[in-house]
């Protein structure tokens, strides 16, 4: 008995051994194969240790903080960055960022007096530190307002060549492939993103939620809503468009009037504190010097 499971073991060990060697046989048959019709991969030299980047360094701070502090504010940074079209910015590498613009600022202060008669390089440390943290959020701030206001204004004509293009015969889609065609900027960027990913299996309507969620500005609400609602009802896309872009012009034109309706109270304090003052030196100060003369 003994005799006979030593030969049922040998057995079946020389049955696996042979079944792996028919696998890699296979696998190089099948290999040789491939390499007659040509697809042979390019030979990949190994990696050599790559310098570390300003972006990997401020990502790896970013996530030493998030671990540390949690990430409560993520989502909201994420829709800033998004908003800048930042799309390969994290928010945990804007918070390294942020860690290291606010220590060359402290590292700056202390060896550098950049604010004199200021009690020493502390408060000049502090000050610059603090200018540091905040500018990195300060230009993804402005970045991304500055380019919802550009998707603002360019969006009605868009809608109208969507509309002109979808009485014309085409589908919303094609439609809307060119019109981001013919769009340059942030918003053209924008719908060709929103088309890729509908080419990828994303409904359009889903797509156009992103679009949303990316570009959250009045008119792209309103253009969103009215595509979306024109789907599901089965409403002519073509007339919610022509009345969405009406109401987009009339609400620009509205913020127009009211930023004229604001410039004379804006120039109200430039006016008191600055041209009036120079205004009454030229004019008063020499008849005043000619007084105290002819007095004198």
């Amino acid at each position: 008995m003994l005799l006979l499971a030593l030969l049922l073991i040998g057995v079946a060990v020389a049955y696996l051994a042979s079944a792996f060697s028919m696998q890699r046989t296979h696998a190089d048959m099948r290999v040789r194969e491939i390499e007659l019709y040509g697809y042979t991969a390019p030979a990949v030299a190994p990696s050599a240790a790559k310098p570390m980047t300003a972006r990997a360094l401020a990502q790896a701070i970013g996530d030493l903080v998030g671990r540390r502090f949690g990430t409560e504010g993520d989502s909201r940074v994420r829709r800033e960055i998004l908003a800048a079209g930042l799309y390969k910015l994290t928010p945990r590498a804007l918070v390294g960022y942020q860690v290291l613009a606010a220590s060359l600022g402290l590292v700056y202060g202390i060896f550098f007096d950049v604010i004199p008669n200021l009690s020493g390089p502390f408060f000049d440390s502090l000050i610059l530190a603090v200018v540091g943290w905040l500018i990195p959020i300060t230009y993804v701030r402005r970045t991304g307002r500055l380019r919802l206001d550009r998707i603002e204004r360019a969006l009605p004509d868009v809608i109208d060549l969507v509309v002109v293009s979808v009485e014309s015969g085409q589908g919303f889609a094609q439609a809307m492939s060119t019109a981001a065609d013919r769009t340059p900027g942030p918003l053209g960027e924008e719908l060709r993103l929103t088309l890729q990913e509908q080419r990828f299996g994303l409904p359009m309507d889903k797509a156009l939620e992103n679009l949303n969620a990316r570009a959250d500005t009045p008119n792209m609400r309103s253009f969103v809503r009215g595509v979306v609602q024109g789907e599901r009802l089965g409403v002519s896309i073509g007339q919610i468009m022509r009345n969405i872009a009406r109401e987009m012009r009339l609400r620009r034109r509205a913020a127009a009037e009211e930023r004229a309706q604001k410039t004379s109270v804006k120039i109200l304090f430039p006016l008191v504190f600055l041209i009036l003052p120079s205004l009454f030196i030229v004019l008063l100060v020499p008849a005043l010097l000619g007084l105290g003369d002819s007095v004198g």
